[in-house]
């Protein structure tokens, strides 16, 4: 079983997750580390850690073409994420999402009105985090990581879900995008027992999908500290942002979407088992500023962490 210092960064990196998801279809809901799966660091060679878990978040933007109506999304997502060090500074990640979208018009602020309920696979990730500097200090017990880090997801959600209609559903509301995401970073890492540390910043882009359709460019970020005052018990507090630009649609830009969003993460962790830890968190957004009719409620997130040597 490793340290404490160890176990508890890869958990506070897994706090993160609520960055910008691969699954995700919206141009500003979540933020921060697109990696931060693999921001442990160093491993040993042959390490595997595999993670489930579940997140709800929910976001509200102005009916395109439609004013006074309000598009209302809410997100479901099962989220399996496995991270594999065939060399000790390597980490190669792949995420696979399940989601159910479902999206609603609010009419005036009226009831509700159900537009569509999809749920199926989501945009698979991969990607890799490779450490080119790791500096250890024994007697300071102080360890230093750098690391660069590159991936994309890929369009295996459904983008071309119809209603009952036969016509196809809004874009926010597909489970997939239909569209590449790449997206390339750096992390900083300080492990200073019982504390750790962690910044990232990563850019992703997006490719138009087949129905010309493309999702904002975005700058991400995450700035992340936590407290492990027992082996089997860590806090955290973090800080993730994102500032997207504007969704396209045939190289115009999209009413309702685009923006800044900054919000705290505190999150608890918790070792239920040997090797295998619970961990529970809330993404809160307190600032944001977003182009025309948006808002973006908290995102929750529970998981459990199974790290196999």
């Amino acid at each position: 079983m490793r340290s404490p210092g160890r176990t508890l960064p890869l958990l506070l990196a897994l706090s993160g997750l609520a960055a910008a998801r691969p699954a995700r279809a919206c141009s500003v809901c979540g933020c921060g580390d697109p990696l931060v799966a693999a921001a442990e660091g160093y491993g040993r060679g042959g390490d595997l850690r595999v993670a489930a878990e579940g997140e709800y978040l929910s976001q509200r933007a102005g009916t395109e073409g439609a004013p006074g109506m309000t598009d209302v999304l809410d997100q479901y997502t099962l989220r399996l994420t496995g991270v594999y060090s065939p060399v000790a500074p390597l980490n190669l990640v792949a995420t696979v999402p399940l989601l159910r979208k479902k999206m609603a018009m609010d009419r005036n602020g009226g009831s509700l009105v159900p537009v569509s309920d999809v749920t199926t696979l989501g945009d698979v990730e991969l990607a890799a985090r490779y450490y080119v500097l790791d500096l250890v200090n024994v007697g300071a017990r102080r360890r230093q990581g750098l690391a660069v880090s590159a991936g994309s997801s890929f369009p295996t959600g459904q983008n071309g879900a119809t209603d009952g209609t036969g016509q196809r559903i809004d874009q926010h509301g597909q489970a997939g995008t239909g569209a590449f995401g790449p997206f390339a970073g750096l992390t900083y890492r300080l492990q200073l027992d019982p504390w750790s540390f962690l910044a990232s910043a990563s850019a992703r882009v997006r490719t138009e999908n087949s129905y010309g359709y493309r999702f904002g460019s975005a700058l991400l970020w995450t700035v992340q500290g936590q407290w492990s005052p027992l082996s089997w018990l860590g806090v955290g507090l973090g800080l993730d942002g994102r500032n997207a630009g504007r969704d396209r649609q045939g190289g115009v830009p999209v009413e309702n979407t685009g923006g800044l969003v900054l919000a705290a993460t505190p999150a608890a962790y918790l070792e239920i088992h040997r090797g295998l830890w619970l961990d529970a968190r809330v993404q809160i957004p307190f600032y944001t500023r977003l182009v025309g009719e948006q808002s973006v409620g908290p995102t929750f997130v529970a998981g459990l962490l199974y790290e196999a040597f």
